[in-house]
């Protein structure tokens, strides 16, 4: 981008900005027309790719600067900025859905609100709980930060699609995260802090690296708070931890692809061992008696 367009009046940056916004609101990227900004913006085409090299470059700016108009603003402003954001992105899956179900000659099926992040940068769920307003992920406000994005993604997605299914929540796993491993590697995400989180999501401990002396029973004993976490709350959960062989807290491990990669998590290394080798069956909860 040339920074030669921040030289122009706010009134001229605002009237490109705003035929960019426009044009985009209406269309997928990919038929989103430089022709239709440049003329809704009133200058020339060529003028338009010397203040931004490429589609790609406008696009970015326009991201960059729609973030930017919700930071500071109350949280009415963010979930309703989320739910359409949702909105728009759902309807173009399904629409794309729709399209492949048509050409491969079988029926749609449903349309996955799911965030799935990739270690790709810019692919990150922690980077938007970020953008929220935590520091890094982890903080206080985390639990908090996950349940407003993913109530107001269903909220926006559901309207936008004629089926809903699947999990259609937030996926927090450490390895395919960039932020996540960012935030673990400073301190701020602790196995404690994402088993809460996952009270809020649609998934549970995923893809955590943890030591390779981890004893079976203190793995036997998260496993069974992440499934006391879904009896209660009757939500999917599951745990993906990875006893890392030979490797201790502060190395890491490649996974390699959309797998990742992650550092090595401290476990908590007080004893569950009584609580595990009870024996029997824990009864299932009553959940008639709710209040």
């Amino acid at each position: 981008m040339n920074e030669k367009f921040f030289t122009l009046s706010p009134e001229k940056q605002a009237r490109i900005t705003n035929a960019a916004l426009e044009v985009f609101a209406r269309n997928d990227y990919k038929h989103a027309s430089t022709d239709d900004i440049a003329a809704k913006a009133g200058i020339s085409k060529g003028l338009l790719f010397y203040y931004f090299r490429n589609k790609q470059s406008l696009y970015l700016y326009l991201y960059d600067y729609a973030l930017e108009q919700v930071r500071g603003e109350n949280f009415e402003v963010l979930c309703e900025t989320i739910k359409k954001t949702a909105f728009k992105v759902t309807r173009v899956g399904q629409l794309v859905a729709q399209e492949a179900s048509k050409r491969l000659g079988v029926p749609f099926g449903i349309v996955d609100l799911s965030l799935a992040p990739t270690p790709a940068i810019g692919d990150s769920v922690a980077e938007i709980l970020e953008e929220i307003g935590l520091e890094r992920v982890g903080a206080p406000g985390t639990t908090a930060a996950l349940a407003l994005l993913n109530d107001q993604v269903k909220k926006g997605g559901v309207m936008a699609a004629q089926a809903v299914g699947g999990l259609s929540g937030a996926f927090i796993p450490v390895s395919e995260d960039q932020g996540m491993i960012d935030s673990v590697n400073l301190g701020a995400l602790t196995l404690e802090k994402l088993e809460a989180m996952t009270c809020v999501c649609s998934v549970g401990l995923d893809m955590i690296a943890i030591p390779g002396d981890t004893k079976a029973s203190t793995i036997a004993g998260i496993i069974a708070d992440e499934s006391a976490i879904g009896m209660i709350n009757q939500k999917t959960t599951a745990v993906r931890l990875i006893p890392v062989i030979g490797k201790g807290v502060g190395e890491t491990v490649e996974f390699g692809g959309l797998l990742g990669y992650a550092p090595i998590m401290p476990v908590n290394q007080f004893s569950c061992d009584a609580f595990v080798e009870r024996g029997g069956r824990i009864p299932a909860p009553i959940h008639s008696f709710k209040n």
